[in-house]
């Protein structure tokens, strides 16, 4: 009976010890299970605070002129009390930032937090006609501007300037920058991951 005591003893004591020594080690039991439960919360986490919707990094607001000359013509010739031009300036505001929908998030790293943002793009553009200012307008006689002409030629000066908007590096590069301040920020005040590095990449 002692002897066989003496075994169960022996043999509990060794079980112990190896379960101990697994959990204790790097990558045992016990930190096995804790790495993946911290893994899951940090990138569960960020995708429940992270913004659902459209995220604004940055208000450009400019002033712009639109110049129109139209005549209405005939085999090439202008048609007399056609002519009518107009000059006007006229403020509008645009909307810089991302589609939080699309921003991706690189779950196979737990050191850090790599964030991948998608281009920056145009969330809206408005033109503000109240502050618009007419320097110069001429109808002709049988030309004159209409509602719907001043419609057009609003659309096309929106079109040009955000076609320059989309070329110009500066304002895209201040866009991105507001846009990981901001998030970088507003990421640090969570308390899971105020400690935890974030990168961020753009596509």
């Amino acid at each position: 009976m002692f002897r066989l005591t003496l075994v169960l003893c022996v043999l509990l004591a060794g079980a112990a010890a190896v379960i101990g020594f697994m959990v204790a080690r790097p990558g045992g039991i016990g930190s096995g299970i804790t790495t993946t439960k911290q893994e899951t919360s940090i990138h569960a986490t960020v995708r429940e605070v992270l913004p659902a919707a459209e995220f604004v990094s940055l208000h450009y607001r400019y002033t712009s002129v639109i110049k129109d000359i139209n005549s209405r013509e005939m085999f090439g010739i202008q048609i007399p009390g056609t002519e009518k031009k107009l000059l006007a300036v006229i403020d509008g505001t645009i909307k810089l930032g991302i589609d939080c929908q699309k921003i991706q998030i690189d779950t196979t790293r737990t050191d850090t937090l790599f964030i991948k943002f998608p281009p920056i793009k145009i969330i809206s553009h408005e033109l503000h006609p109240e502050t618009a200012e007419v320097y110069d307008q001429k109808n002709g006689m049988f030309n004159r501007y209409k509602a719907r002409d001043l419609f057009v030629l609003e659309s096309k000066q929106k079109s040009e300037i955000e076609f320059n908007i989309d070329k110009n590096h500066e304002l895209i590069s201040q866009a991105r920058t507001a846009t990981e301040y901001a998030f970088k920020s507003f990421l640090h005040s969570v308390h899971v991951l105020d400690t935890i590095p974030i990168a961020f990449r753009w596509n």
